[in-house]
């Protein structure tokens, strides 16, 4: 997987609002500290544009912290079937991820093969 398969460009639209709290400025503000998100940048009063990266977040984690923070998504019909639908490209993704460490033995790896004996030297044994 190329470096820039692990990075999602994102536009998140929020319910229009007056007050500029609970704007796409507002917005960008709170999600510009968070961990994984590389760009936060209002596009407009009411959405913002998003570059973040899968290793670490998800446009549903996305979504869930600003409705923790009070800022209330678009829920129009095409905006949540498009919503739904990134949801489920991501976490596709997400399975289809490489190891962060590859060098590293996966479980598989790491257990011995059982040893096995001949059922002849069973018998030489036995007697």
């Amino acid at each position: 997987m190329e470096e820039a398969d692990r990075y999602r460009c994102r536009h998140i639209y929020l319910k229009q609002n007056n007050d500029p709290a609970f704007q796409a400025h507002a917005a960008c503000e709170a999600l510009a500290n968070i961990e994984g998100i590389l760009l936060a940048a209002p596009h407009g009063q009411h959405s913002a544009h998003i570059v973040y990266s899968l290793d670490e977040l998800s446009f549903e984690i996305v979504i869930e912290l600003l409705t923790e923070l009070d800022f209330e998504m678009d829920n129009s019909f095409l905006v949540s079937l498009r919503n739904t639908i990134y949801c489920y490209l991501e976490d596709n993704a997400r399975d289809h991820l490489p190891a962060e460490n590859p060098g590293e033995p996966t479980e598989e790896q790491e257990s011995p093969e059982i040893p096995h004996q001949d059922t002849e030297q069973y018998w030489d044994d036995y007697h």
